[in-house]
């Protein structure tokens, strides 16, 4: 069993490869840059409101908004950290090299609570492992797109981003290797990781990018190019997001479990 999910994380971690086959060609990505950034706000958005918020409070009513307000602080401060380090660099530049690194811990953070939730559905059933697995691949896809195009805007060259964001979403395999070592008390603590990752994107949408945006609104079009295009993220994964839970049931497995641990 534990073969099984490891091989489907590591499955799902390959799709943060498909950025490179949708961006292959050049003159699209230069073509695409300008809407990449207000893309990656919509989806963050909807990413933490739609998925990771909901998991966290259904599964802690109580201290699920701490997790989340933990992720957000954690992510100031370490912004404040990154600016420092890249201070050297142009502004512009110093502003997207701290935005990429945001992106890929935030990420991580959330790809660990996606491991979680992939290997207590294996254990709970394999057909629920596979069935959650499809769920979790399907709606990395845009998020791993937009991902790749931000890490490529901030400087990194193409096979680099790849790599970077190859590293990211392997963190996947850990989260679940995790929940097979720890399965007795996993899902009383999911909660911590999934408001933790909210808390981290949710920074990285509104804190970072759009105001980065706002603040250089010639370098994509103008208000409502960047409010279409953010718009046009949020619809994008909301739909993904509503369409693999009603035919995948991602994360139902956790759920389930914790249920009836605790009797409900």
């Amino acid at each position: 069993m534990i073969f099984e999910a490891l091989l489907a994380a590591g499955l799902i971690a390959a799709t943060s490869m498909i950025g490179v086959f949708f961006f292959g060609n050049s003159k699209r990505l230069h073509g695409a840059q300008k809407y990449v950034v207000p893309v990656a706000v919509g989806v963050f958005l909807s990413l933490v409101l739609y998925e990771l918020i909901p998991e966290t409070l259904e599964l802690s009513p109580e201290f699920g908004g701490i997790a989340v307000a933990f992720g957000f602080i954690s992510f100031y401060v370490l912004a404040n950290y990154l600016h420092k380090r890249y201070h050297h660099l142009e502004a512009d530049e110093c502003d997207r090299k701290g935005a990429a690194s945001l992106m890929l811990i935030g990420d991580s953070v959330h790809n660990i609570a996606d491991g979680v939730i992939l290997g207590s559905a294996f254990m709970i059933n394999p057909a629920v492992g596979f069935a959650t697995a499809i769920g979790l691949a399907l709606h990395e896809i845009p998020q791993e797109i937009v991902e790749f195009g931000v890490l490529v805007r901030a400087g990194y060259s193409k096979s680099q981003a790849a790599l970077f964001n190859l590293l990211s979403a392997s963190s996947i395999v850990l989260g679940t290797v995790l929940i097979f070592f720890v399965a007795e008390h996993a899902a009383d603590f999911i909660w911590i990781i999934t408001g933790v990752a909210a808390g981290n994107l949710l920074f990285l949408a509104a804190s970072d990018l759009l105001p980065r945006i706002h603040g250089n609104l010639k370098n994509y079009g103008n208000i409502w190019h960047a409010t279409l295009s953010i718009v046009l993220g949020f619809v994008i994964m909301t739909g993904v997001i509503t369409w693999t839970h009603e035919h995948f049931g991602h994360g139902e497995g956790v759920h389930d479990e914790h249920e009836m641990e605790h009797g409900h």
